[in-house]
């Protein structure tokens, strides 16, 4: 494009040089005057534009003549006046501040959100940040992290305390007895099995063996066990063992509430009993300095990670529970018209500032980018951006000059 106009100005000269040269020659008759005349002015004229838009650029004709070559000559003041212009004018501070005093940015870009929040690019987008985030989770040092934390809190708890808190709870909701009927209960469990009953006939007689009594009773018993067997001495024992353990179940019970006291008293006394506080105070400071506790952290770290993927992952989780929780959430924060007034309000001071700090930057940006560029190549860029403009002032030259030139022809044959 920039050709043909520069083509079409040439010839426009061409075109006023031929007339004016045909005119000459031609005789002296008043069209041919004003013709002539016409040509005339369009020739200077034409020739004037040439000059002065090739002036702006470069010396014309490679003539060295004063105050042409407008453009290479005075580089660095048009630089100047070009930064200049951006810093002050087009991208002044009060005119950023006013643009950004009428953004509106959070109540737009939640909007936004808002309207594009159940398409498939913000599911897919939700669910890669999600995988993203939990690659990214260094799950052993989290867990080393989390066990130091732990253990710095167990040991921050005074163990006495501890004690005194536990054993009053103890005591306050009955656990003694609650221990107690279920230890009696196991025991009947245990001792009601029929590889017990023939054990315990086996060792009752073993015992008697061993035990140092008078000869002749020693004789008895042991002829009484052997007529009745280790099957039915073991049952008779056992029998005798399950009725004491029903009996010790019975509120009731003289046993019972003297075993429970017994219990209670040592309770009471573990609250100043220096050797449990020194076990207690050892199991606080081993508790998490084991292996198996930092592999038992880590464990359940991935397990997390990986049940909130297996969550996240779901496209019927994120269509019916996570997108309507978050637009839920956009909902309420956009009726919240202080709150989003106060982040406006933040986001433009933070603005306004970073603008108001590295203004400068921009003309120094401008001024860089043009001292980056050679002059022919600036030369050429302006060119190629407003040359078919520049090439259009020299036809309109010419033609202006052409029209002059014959309106001045009349006014001379006129008077």
């Amino acid at each position: 494009m920039k050709t043909k106009t520069n083509q079409m100005a040439s010839i426009s000269l061409i075109i006023m040089l031929i007339g004016f040269i045909v005119t000459m020659i031609s005789g002296n008759s008043t069209a041919i005057v004003l013709l002539q005349s016409g040509f005339e002015a369009g020739l200077v004229g034409g020739l004037a534009d040439w000059f002065a838009v090739t002036a702006l650029f470069r010396y014309p004709l490679g003539i060295h003549i004063p105050h042409t070559a407008i453009l290479p000559q005075n580089r660095d003041r048009i630089t100047n006046s070009l930064v200049s212009i951006v810093e002050n004018d087009l991208l002044n501070k009060s005119s950023i501040i006013d643009k950004v005093s009428r953004l509106e940015i959070v109540s737009k870009t939640l909007n936004l959100l808002r309207n594009n929040l159940y398409s498939d690019n913000v599911k897919s987008g939700i669910i890669n940040i999600t995988k993203n985030i939990a690659d990214s989770i260094p799950s052993d040092k989290v867990a080393v992290y989390l066990n130091r934390m732990i253990s710095e809190k167990i040991n921050e708890i005074d163990t006495k305390k501890l004690i005194e808190l536990l054993t009053n709870a103890c005591l306050e909701n009955n656990y003694e007895q609650k221990a107690l009927d279920v230890l009696v209960e196991r025991i009947k469990i245990e001792v009601k099995k029929e590889s017990i009953k023939n054990e315990i006939g086996s060792s009752a007689i073993e015992a008697i063996g061993k035990i140092e009594i008078n000869p002749l009773m020693k004789y008895t018993i042991s002829a009484a066990i052997g007529a009745l067997g280790e099957e039915k001495v073991g049952k008779i024992i056992q029998d005798c063992i399950v009725f004491i353990l029903n009996d010790l179940e019975d509120t009731d019970n003289r046993s019972r509430h003297m075993i429970l006291e017994s219990v209670r008293k040592s309770i009471v006394n573990g609250k100043d009993n220096e050797e449990l506080i020194k076990v207690v105070d050892n199991i606080k400071a081993n508790i998490t300095a084991s292996t198996k506790f930092n592999e038992f952290m880590q464990e359940q770290i991935e397990t997390i990670i990986n049940s909130v993927l297996n969550y996240i992952s779901d496209e019927e989780y994120i269509e019916e529970e996570l997108l309507p929780l978050i637009d839920n959430m956009l909902v309420n924060l956009l009726e919240n018209i202080e709150l989003i007034n106060k982040i406006e309000t933040y986001i433009q001071e933070q603005i306004v500032n970073f603008a108001d700090k590295n203004h400068s930057k921009i003309g120094k940006l401008v001024k860089e980018n043009i001292e980056k560029l050679e002059t022919e190549t600036l030369i050429e860029l302006i060119e190629d951006k407003v040359g078919n403009d520049l090439q259009w002032i020299r036809v309109n030259g010419a033609i202006c000059g052409f029209i002059i030139g014959i309106a001045l022809g009349l006014i001379k044959l006129v008077v």
